[in-house]
């Protein structure tokens, strides 16, 4: 019989760190808003796994399976537009390790990579170094070189760096915010890059402290492998399918209120609260030449 194709082999994921703010509870999502995690898969099990369910999906009307002696399918692929309605929209958990934001963007434009984080950092801190005119130091929050450094370093990614990446991609970055997400009617996602005329978007999900990566399965229990991590701009029912996930988690309160939440400053172990504190003491101490920027919920 012929030989069957072998899937890649996913690396396994970091350990996640152990800081509150880093772990919080994305285990209670329901049976139908399945919360995957990028473990090694065993890459024949996976096989056989996904032949099985594919042949079962499509016995009955769908599409006709793949050949088992045909190409294994490309990763990262982009879907047709308006056609989302068949697979189902999951939550690519990513590690909570101080950089989710560059490593859910690497894993999106790089074919499900992992490890892509460090070099997402130096390449926004490049392009901001060299395009000195393009935030001013109120936008930034801080002077330019102190905010590359910033960003090489291990401090949360945000705004500027989507903006950024976003140009660089020539890809449209959509973010959930799960804590405003209050009915599945409400567009409150916030998509960098919108109106730019890019033919490509990535989802993005956030619960005030974590970035996670939305994916669509084309099948239940399909292999990582066949994850689809890039859309065209003209899916709008891709965007409704975030919506209504979005808000599943907000219902079950798996947000972190950033105008409430304690956090302790790990330079000079100073208590703080909220978003605004931390802005507020990463400033006063930028005036010293050298800003407090790493902090830690508690």
């Amino acid at each position: 019989s012929p030989s069957l194709p072998t899937y890649p082999r996913l690396p396994a994921c970091p350990p996640a760190c152990t800081l509150p703010a880093c772990t919080l509870a994305f285990l209670s999502l329901p049976a139908n808003l399945s919360l995957l995690t990028m473990e090694e898969d065993d890459p024949e099990l996976a096989l056989a796994l996904a032949m099985s369910l594919s042949n079962e999906h499509t016995s009955g009307g769908g599409q006709e399976a793949s050949s088992p002696t045909g190409p294994a399918p490309k990763r990262a692929a982009t879907s047709p537009a308006g056609t989302s309605s068949e697979g189902k929209l999951v939550r690519r958990v990513v590690p909570a390790d101080n950089s989710c934001l560059f490593t859910a963007i690497g894993c999106a434009m790089e074919d499900g990579a992992m490890d892509r984080a460090s070099s997402l950092r130096e390449l926004v801190a490049a392009i901001l170094f060299s395009t000195p005119d393009r935030f001013s130091e109120a936008e930034l929050g801080m002077p330019l070189e102190v905010y590359c450094d910033k960003i090489m370093g291990e401090s949360w990614g945000g705004g500027i760096d989507l903006a950024v990446l976003s140009e660089h991609f020539s890809t449209e970055f959509a973010v959930f915010n799960i804590q405003t997400q209050r009915s599945a009617a409400q567009r409150s996602e916030q998509i960098f890059g919108q109106g730019q005329g890019y033919k490509q978007r990535v989802l993005l999900i956030f619960d005030g402290t974590h970035y996670d990566l939305l994916v669509k399965q084309p099948f239940e229990g399909a292999p990582t492998a066949l994850d689809v991590r890039i859309f065209e701009v003209t899916d709008d029912i891709v965007l409704q399918m975030a919506r209504e996930l979005c808000l599943e988690a907000n219902r079950q309160k798996q947000f972190t209120d950033l105008a409430k939440f304690k956090l302790r400053c790990l330079v000079c172990q100073k208590g703080l609260v909220g978003e605004a504190d931390a802005q507020a003491h990463a400033q006063e101490t930028a005036k010293s030449g050298a800003p407090h920027i790493n902090f830690a919920e508690y």
